[in-house]
């Protein structure tokens, strides 16, 4: 699958939430075969403007989207918890 660029408003992760009025470019990619998460979106941070236009400034051809997080898909650990 081929990556691509985003530009999000106030953007958040499983680890952080930005609540001020920022833009951040991300790529969207996939892990690779090589990893637990194979075949899975992978978000990379970029960079951070201060507004929308600075945004498209710099990376024209990004698609202005909603947040493009997703929890990663863990089904292949096994159920005891003792992995």
């Amino acid at each position: 699958m081929k990556s691509y660029l985003t530009i999000e408003q106030n953007s958040r992760g499983a680890t952080y939430s930005n609540s001020d009025d920022t833009w951040t470019v991300y790529e969207i990619r996939w892990y690779p075969r090589s990893s637990v998460l194979a075949g899975q979106q992978r978000r990379v941070w970029v960079e951070i403007f201060n507004s929308l236009e600075e945004a498209k400034e710099a990376f024209p051809d990004a698609e202005v989207s909603g947040c493009t997080y997703r929890e990663p898909y863990l089904n292949h650990l096994p159920d005891d918890g003792d992995y």
